[in-house]
């Protein structure tokens, strides 16, 4: 008797990678042909609408916003993914939000973005050189982290404008098991900006599209993706008369990657 329902589960494994495999291709297909055209048509014109350079930024964020949570909403469709989000209303209350996640998956921008109508991201290098993703940040106004401290300067410019700003610690995606060291500039925009660390800590079961995996290595089951709020990193704990603002910087960030860790050992249940 035990045979028949581990045949059955041996045939509809059988069946169901050849799917997921083509679900995902079609997938990023259709990802990157929609970068490809939204690049080169409805967000030049976005920013050619009449408005000014805040105005135009918000008009092409939201314009990601949507197309992204199209792109979700087509993955949960196929039945490739499935998507938790957890306290998020905290994120789109009136004012400015410094927001920090884990890097874990090549999908942890889009997740972020799906719930949050305007953010300007902070876009590493690579990223920028890339055609059409990169035509898109430059179109939506995003931070282009290799100009170092110009950068800096940006993110907190836009802080104080009341915007909301999403940038990765880690720089790239987490290595498997683990986390990278975290870079010190988003406690510096913190400490300069007077903004706490809005943290967000993202759980991916099973793991997938890790730094360096091609799309095709995929997961055997359904993938599931929870974006859980965190309580803020307070800036105010690690301000202290005397202390300059290098040693801050060094504390806020430790304490900013004890907390991601915290976060992500209390597991999830997506």
């Amino acid at each position: 008797m035990a045979s028949v329902p581990t045949a059955s589960r041996s045939l509809r494994e059988r069946i169901n990678r050849p799917w997921r495999v083509f679900a995902t291709g079609l997938s990023f297909a259709v990802f990157g042909i929609g970068a490809m055209v939204l690049a080169l048509t409805l967000y030049p014109l976005g920013r050619l609408l009449p408005g000014d350079t805040l105005a135009r930024d918000l008009r092409v964020q939201r314009m990601v916003h949507w197309s992204y949570r199209f792109f979700v909403g087509l993955m949960v469709f196929l039945g490739l993914n499935r998507f938790r989000f957890e306290g998020f209303e905290r994120l789109t209350t009136p004012g400015p939000h410094l927001i920090v996640a884990n890097h874990p998956s090549l999908l942890d921008t889009m997740t972020l973005l799906t719930k949050l109508p305007q953010a300007d991201c902070v876009v590493g290098e690579s990223w920028a050189r890339k055609p059409f993703i990169g035509r898109a940040a430059r179109l939506a106004g995003y931070v282009m982290n290799s100009s170092g401290a110009a950068a800096v300067d940006e993110c907190v410019a836009r802080l104080r404008e009341g915007r909301t700003l999403v940038l990765f610690p880690e720089g790239t995606r987490s290595p498997g098991g683990g986390l990278h060291p975290f870079q010190r500039g988003a406690a510096h925009i913190a400490l300069r900006s007077g903004c706490d660390l809005e943290l967000v800590t993202l759980h991916v079961d099973p793991p997938t599209l890790k730094k360096g995996q091609p799309w095709w290595d995929i997961a055997e089951r359904q993938v599931a993706y929870l974006a859980r709020v965190e309580e803020p990193v307070r800036v105010g704990d690690h301000v202290r008369e005397g202390v300059a603002d290098a040693l801050a910087a060094r504390r806020l960030t430790a304490d900013l990657r004890a907390r991601v860790i915290e976060g992500l050992n209390r597991g999830s249940s997506c």
